[in-house]
Formats: C-alpha cells, structure tokens, sequence
C-alpha cells in the first residue's frame, strides 16, 4: 500500500505558501491547518502554510514525506445524538523545514514578501524569555528569540521602516498570548542593542493577536489506523483525529490592521473580537472547571473515561447541577450564550471517538482547581454566604485523593510537583496527630495551594460533612443523588 501524497488530493489545486508555521504537532495540524484547507477549497482562497519544526524531535514523520497531505478525521456526536464523522485530505501545507539544520532558509521566508501570517503553537512553555539567546545564535534557542531575528531579516530586506512586517495568531494555551510574544520580542531586541528604528517598526508595522483555541485533538489513532487505511486506500503516518468542535478566538484591538488571514470571514468556528476575556472566561469555567470539578469524585468511584462519567445519569445530573448553579451564574457573558456553551460541552464528553481519561486530567489537580474553579467558588460564597455544595465535594474528594485515602490509591497516584505531594504527606501527619478539623483547616489555609487563605468556619464544616460522605462507604456516581438531594429524573 502506498503511503499519502499529493496524488491523494483528487486534483485540488495546491496554494501559494503565504503563511509560516513554527510548530508541526497534531493540535496545528487538526485545527488551524485544517481550517485554512476547509477555507480554500470553500471560499477559493489561496494560503498555503510552511511548516518550521521549531526544535528537533516532535513527530517521528517528516511532512515532506507526504508531499505535506495528511488525513484528518473529525469525530463526534450531533445535537441528537448522533455520531458523525468527516474524512479530509488536508493540502494547504506545501513544505517542512527544520529550524535546527535549515535555519538561514527558514530566515529567507522573511524575505519573501508574500508570507503575511505566523501561525504557532511551541506548548506554553514556548513563549518564554531566555535572556541567554544571543543575536548570532543559528538558531535561537527559544521561539520569541527567532521570531525577532525572522522580523529582523523583514526589516533588513526590505527597505528599514517601510518594510511590511507580519501578524502573528498564536495558538499557545498562555493568558494574553500574542500581547506577551511581542514583549519578549521587543525584550530581545533591546537585549541584543538592535536600532531603535526597528524596535519601533516592530510595534507599527506587525500586529500580535491573542487568541483563544477550543479543540479537542486525540491525534494520530494508533488502535484505528489500520482499519481507516484500509478503507482509504494509503498508508498515513501523520493522521490525526479530532473532536467535531472547533472555536478559534481572535482578539483584534481597535489599533490592530485587519487579519490577513480571513478566517473570520469564511470558517464557522471562528470569531473576531475586540475582547476576547470573556470567552476564555467561559471556556475556562465551564469547559475546564467541569473536567477539574468532577475529576476527583470520578477516580474515587474508579470511572476510568469522561464518556463513562456522562453517559452515567447521576454522574451528568450532579455536573448540569454544578454548571448551572455554581458556575454559569458568575460569568459575564449572557447566560443564553453560557447555557448553550455549556449544553455543547457535555455533548463534547459524551463524545464516543475520544477516550479521555480521568486520572490524565487529573495532573497537577489542585493547580487546576485554583486556576478553573476558585473564582466561581469565591463569587458563590460573596453571593450566597454559604460555600457551594458541589464544589465543596469536589475539593474534599481532591483532599481524599492527594492524600491517597481511598481504596484503589495504589493504582492511582497523585501525580504533582514534588513539593505539592509533600504538603499532602504533611496533612496526613497532622490528621493522626491533631484530628481531621486541623487537617482540613491547614489544607484550606495552604497559600501554596490557593495564593491566600479560603478557610472558614462554614467551609470547614462542609468539607468535613463531605469527607464523612465520600468515605462511609465504597464511593459511586450513584451516591451523587443523596448528596445534593437531587435524582437523574
């Protein structure tokens, strides 16, 4: 069988490269690339994406092996419940190259004037200030470093301050993406004594936009490949599945050009902005918050999936019982636009393609739970005087399982910094040595868990009544009900 190529492309026609892209992993590939490839063949549009691996490593697949076609499939349920798929063949990316082994060719793009667009996504610790990158580094170990050398050969070549700079969409889960790309750009800048006529054509003439993305990207289906290539006719090291869902934010500030990208235009999942905060809001709360908020109660139940837990009818009351009440209300978006979000995501869960594992989401929880669901659990309790019920179970069922009492903690460790599960390891003591009060309080009080101290006495009792509940016996998504006094009905 032959592997993909260009031959698999039913004759499409293959777009100016017009766009550079420092990343080749699954999410880029199964998001902004397949929605510049849907834009083309839909709305005739002409962007075609150069690929730079940033760093060596990465996919094992070189994308030049491919001619740049690889298969999407998106995956998922529709609003009755039917599962729905699509199988695209994705043509817009025209080249892979190395920044490593390839850099002074990765620096003549810059000097092509039809690339507009940089598109990236280096995992959130790319977008970092390493004050050691020097300006005659081949390449620049960190991406903002490169990036500043990539504007600086735009600047060289074409003429100084009447050079057309570029727009920068990255896609890097970090709050304020582009905002912070571009002041560690200006940092290196002025680091490397570089003139002041081109630190202020950077911040003229280039655009950083932050953005917000929503997908949920499985990759490459190592137990399906076999079966969907046999029904596609080829061979495709670099697949990638993906969720249906896909929401692109891009936040353009009133002093910000217009995209060049027009993806706002022509894809239906993606929205231009003056402000993007109150979607990264949402997606954070109710998206995030609900993983974070039912996470713990799942593993001491021993639901291994998110499918698992919402297909369970207690498991998706107790969560429709958190959002709507203890969530959505402390949002600022409209709450017709929230209840639809929020009926969209438990529809993402129940998605039967993506086998989404309790105990992987569960990484680094407490972290999680501070970031997702502190600022609804505070808003509930300057509203209402009272700590929310459903969350106050949630952060017991967390102190139960960071503190490995429960019956199967063996087969699933807390996985944290090791400074975290010593702090775990210390409440332990204090509950033999002083009683499960003082432990309660000391983890309440714990500033490292919470920036600041959220005990109460009302906090306290509930955590304390919620402790008692989830370990009088074998814990069950069942035994949800007799907590918040609802039904599955």
């Amino acid at each position: 069988m032959n592997r993909i190529s260009e031959k698999n492309l039913a004759g499409r026609p293959r777009p100016t490269p017009r766009v550079i892209q420092f990343g080749e992993g699954n999410f880029l590939r199964a998001f902004m690339d397949w929605k510049i490839d849907r834009m083309n063949e839909r709305a005739g549009t002409d962007f075609g994406v150069v690929v730079v691996r940033p760093i060596d490593g990465g996919i094992p697949f070189s994308l030049n092996e491919t001619d740049g076609a690889y298969t999407a499939v998106t995956r998922g349920v529709d609003q009755d419940g039917k599962p729905v798929s699509d199988v695209r063949q994705v043509a817009c990316i025209r080249k892979e190259m190395s920044a490593v082994s390839e850099w002074h060719e990765v620096l003549a793009l810059a000097r092509n004037s039809d690339f507009t667009t940089v598109i990236s996504n280096t995992t959130e610790a790319g977008i970092t200030y390493l004050p050691d990158c020097k300006l005659q580094d081949e390449p620049p170990v960190s991406f903002p470093a490169k990036v500043t050398r990539l504007l600086l050969e735009r600047f060289n070549s074409f003429g100084g301050s009447s050079a057309p700079g570029f727009q920068f969409l990255p896609c890097e889960l970090i709050e304020k993406n582009g905002g912070t790309l571009e002041e560690i750009v200006l940092q290196h800048a002025r680091d490397w004594k570089l003139p002041t006529e081109f630190i202020n054509w950077i911040s003229t003439h280039s655009a950083f936009y932050n953005t917000l993305v929503d997908r949920i990207v499985p990759g490459y289906p190592r137990g399906e490949a076999k079966t969907f290539e046999a029904e596609l006719g080829y061979e495709d090291p670099l697949m990638v599945t993906a969720e249906l869902f896909h929401f692109l934010v891009i936040e353009k500030r009133e002093d910000q050009p217009e995209l060049l990208l027009p993806l706002g235009e022509y894809d239906d999942g993606t929205l231009i902005t003056s402000n993007a905060d109150g979607y990264k809001e949402r997606k954070v709360a109710i998206l995030n918050g609900a993983h974070t908020g039912f996470c713990p109660l799942a593993l001491l139940s021993q639901t291994e999936t998110v499918q698992s837990a919402i297909e369970h009818p207690v498991g998706r009351a107790f969560l429709e019982g958190m959002l709507q009440e203890e969530i959505i209300p402390f949002l600022s978006l409209p709450k017709d636009e929230l209840s639809a979000f929020s009926d969209e995501v438990l529809r993402r869960f129940s998605n039967p393609y993506i086998k989404h594992r309790w105990h992987d989401i569960s990484l680094n929880g407490i972290a999680k739970f501070q970031t997702r669901n502190l600022p609804r659990f505070e808003s509930y309790i300057a509203a209402k005087s009272k700590p929310p019920r459903y969350m106050a179970l949630s952060l017991a069922a967390w102190l139960i399982f960071y503190t490995g009492a429960f019956k199967h903690a063996e087969e699933l460790p807390a996985r944290d910094a090791d400074e975290v599960l010593e702090r775990f390891k210390t409440l332990n003591t204090l509950q033999v040595t002083e009683g499960t009060d003082t432990m309660i309080r000391a983890f309440l009080s714990e500033e490292a868990f919470w920036g600041k101290s959220i005990a109460s006495d009302a906090l306290v009792a509930l955590i304390l009544e919620a402790l008692a509940f989830l370990q009088a016996e074998p814990f069950t998504l069942d035994r949800l009900a007799d907590w918040t006094g609802t039904s599955s009905s």
